[in-house]
């Protein structure tokens, strides 16, 4: 059996956000805004008047930035209290997922409208949630798609550029993952084989990043929403979003999740954590030095951590990386969508040579601010000229870390 699931409608646009009022109305007259604070202080004014200008009573909710069980809780029972008919998750990924755990509470309609374009979850039925400290729980899912996504280009051009390059590398992830995913005969998020939709969705994701991801990083750190931003928005948002879901998961989102578990590690975005789950990916796979250089040099086109440190990770040892390893093999993991059977030991060597690479992008991080809200990074240069094939050697061997 084959399956995918689709959003109701998806619009995009510069824009958009002054329209919202006549595109939320065919969903809801009394909409309820799951929004943190840093984005109703910047879009409150303007989509409240949008929404109210066509006749819809709004209220917004009081996000305080963790899709939690209590706050879910809590924000379901002020929407049957106040006889909302519809759902709009309006900000980031936490806020939307919150969103997205209130529809499968109350059954709603569900509107998402990201500001950000940092991942590819805003097309998905999955809610991801945490405890109030912000250690993980795991995903919720919703019985289908969300109803409508909205996203205004001007707005996503307005955003840092650090959120953008996390959704290039979200989507740059998507190839390669369903290419295993496939080889491998798992199932997707739906517990079916990937249609032929989904795996080509996942190709051209690929496409469009590797040809506008440079040129639309550009732009949005010239805050210009210019076709190539148009496009690579689509591919973060759209086609990635239909593609994970539609194909599946591997060993990037395992191995880059599980980075979760070093110390200093909160505060890395989603797609910065895959980006550097990627490269381990690829070793496992077993990608040559020609590949893995192209691979690194795109990394830096699109200002992608090309290290640890240039994630920010600095002083981990082998024990540290074990434990990463050890996490991203456990049972039930996505890294044994793998089409190879792949253990703690193999991700370590693998991790090993991500490690190596310090000595090539020492740094500095990236993003050296945690609340990443005016940093911009330079683009460093190697530290040594094209010493991947002799790190990829190194690791293969099962070589320590100098």
């Amino acid at each position: 059996m084959i399956a995918i699931g689709f959003p109701l409608i998806y619009r995009q646009g510069a824009g958009l956000l002054a329209r919202l009022g006549d595109l939320v109305q065919p969903f809801g007259r009394r909409p309820y805004i799951v929004a943190d604070a840093f984005v109703q202080r910047t879009y409150g004014a303007a989509v409240r008047a949008s929404l109210q200008a066509a006749g819809l009573a709004p209220v917004f909710d009081d996000f305080r930035g963790e899709c939690a069980p209590r706050a879910i809780a809590a924000a379901a029972a002020r929407v049957r209290e106040g006889r909302h008919d519809c759902i709009v998750g309006l900000g980031g990924g936490k806020a939307i997922d919150t969103a997205k755990a209130v529809k499968i509470e109350t059954g709603l309609p569900i509107i998402v409208v990201p500001t950000i374009a940092s991942n590819d979850s805003s097309t998905s039925r999955l809610a991801i949630t945490y405890e109030e400290d912000g250690s993980f729980i795991g995903p919720r899912f919703m019985k289908a798609n969300p109803e409508a996504i909205f996203v205004d280009t001007e707005v996503i051009a307005r955003a840092p550029v650090r959120f953008f390059c996390a959704g290039i590398a979200d989507a740059l992830v998507t190839r390669f993952e369903a290419e295993q995913v496939v080889a491998a005969g798992k199932p997707n998020f739906f517990d079916a084989r990937p249609t032929e939709t989904a795996i080509c969705l996942a190709e051209h994701c690929y496409h469009l990043i590797r040809t506008y991801g440079p040129q639309a990083v550009a732009d949005v750190a010239a805050q210009r929403a210019s076709s190539a931003v148009e496009k690579v928005t689509e591919a973060n948002i759209l086609f990635s979003g239909l593609g994970f879901e539609g194909c599946g998961v591997a060993g990037a989102h395992a191995i880059g999740l599980a980075l979760s578990v070093l110390p200093g590690a909160r505060g890395i975005l989603h797609g910065e954590e895959v980006a550097i789950g990627l490269l381990a990916q690829l070793w496992l796979e077993g990608r040559d030095a020609a590949f893995m250089e192209d691979m690194l040099d795109f990394y830096g086109r699109v200002r992608l951590p090309r290290s640890l440190a240039e994630l920010g990770l600095k002083e981990i040892g082998d024990t540290d990386l074990r434990r990463v390893a050890t996490y991203a093999a456990r049972e039930g993991s996505r890294l044994h969508n793998m089409n190879r059977s792949v253990t703690a030991e193999d991700v370590a060597q693998a991790l090993g040579f991500v490690a190596a690479l310090d000595r090539t992008y020492p740094g500095p991080p990236r993003y050296p601010d945690p609340q990443h809200r005016t940093q911009d990074p330079s683009n460093p240069t190697p530290s040594a000229a094209s010493p991947v094939g002799a790190e990829l050697r190194r690791a293969q061997n099962g070589g320590n870390r100098e």
